[in-house]
């Protein structure tokens, strides 16, 4: 079977709570020569609201089609079946522009409507490109700095974001005199499964909890402490992100511990460093009359006999 590109776009009425609601698909389907071989702008029912924003006289870019329009087609589930096949097909490879997004709205569909999820990966052209060119720029702008002519294309159309991304990775691969199928496969770090997807979900899912203990920490004084060897106010002195569940653990301690959180400090006060932290910084703190304290000598403090 001949190999074929499918390069998508999604739009959405809304992603309230960090949830996409599509509300369109937009594809178009090559092959290796950039031949176009179907296209389509699968419009649906999203069945919920639509963010105000997108149909504001403020919103250079509105969404292709009224409220109404939108309205009166069905919904995801009536597509999910030929949509499935189109984006699952063997030999298949699949082409966004910020294709994480993407992929994640497919997720989110299905996930609404109780349907399995549909399996693939996508490629992230925008990625590639802005790797290549060491600057990030949107997808018209960068259509623009290819000279692509996108006079009869609407942005925010699915459909027509499609055809740009084609078109952007058109001209990509003749700047780079390679093919898609080479340029693709020396792009394989630029390519989200939905399993992928799934898994860094989770992952700030879980970052996000934590981060939420931390932040009901700043301020709170501990009314039944285990000691007051912490006594005083305190701050991360680095990255909370960077171990998300041991910035917890140190919150935690400091506030069992007789000790304050704070989101910052001006003076006056603890800041928890890591224990390879430069020498300069250090000066810098104490200076700013604050007292740096490793991780290593915070734990050999809550730990004393």
């Amino acid at each position: 079977m001949n190999k074929s590109y499918l390069f998508f776009d999604i739009e959405c009425a809304n992603c309230f709570d960090g949830i996409g609601k599509m509300c369109s698909f937009g594809y178009v389907l090559t092959d290796a020569e950039f031949n176009i071989l179907d296209s389509d702008d699968v419009v649906m029912n999203p069945e919920t609201e639509f963010d105000w924003y997108l149909f504001s006289p403020k919103n250079r870019c509105q969404l292709a089609y009224s409220k109404d329009y939108f309205r009166a087609q069905r919904n995801f589930e009536a597509y999910y079946k030929p949509l499935k096949k189109l984006i699952e097909a063997p030999d298949r490879k699949v082409i966004g522009f910020s294709s994480a997004n993407d992929v994640g709205f497919v997720v989110s569909a299905c996930e609404r409507y109780n349907l399995p999820l549909i399996q693939f990966a996508a490629f992230d052209i925008a990625v590639i490109v802005d790797n290549a060119k060491g600057e990030k720029k949107g997808l018209a702008d960068w259509c623009a700095h290819y000279n692509i002519d996108t006079s009869s294309l609407q942005a925010h159309k699915s459909e027509d974001d499609a055809v740009m991304t084609m078109k952007l990775t058109q001209a990509f691969c003749k700047e780079n005199n390679t093919g898609i199928e080479e340029l693709l496969e020396k792009n394989k770090g630029c390519r989200l499964s939905v399993e992928k997807y799934l898994e860094h979900r989770e992952i700030k899912r879980h970052n996000d909890e934590v981060m939420q203990k931390i932040q009901e920490l700043y301020g709170k004084k501990c009314r039944a402490v285990l000691t007051n060897r912490l006594k005083g106010d305190y701050t991360f002195g680095f990255k909370i992100k960077k171990d998300i569940d041991e910035s917890l653990k140190i919150a935690t301690l400091v506030f069992k511990h007789g000790g304050i959180l704070k989101k910052s400090l001006k003076a006056n006060g603890t800041v928890i460093i890591e224990d390879d932290t430069p020498e300069e910084y250090i000066q810098q703190m104490k200076k700013k009359n604050l007292t740096p304290l490793t991780i290593s000598d915070f734990y050999e403090i809550v730990r004393m006999e």
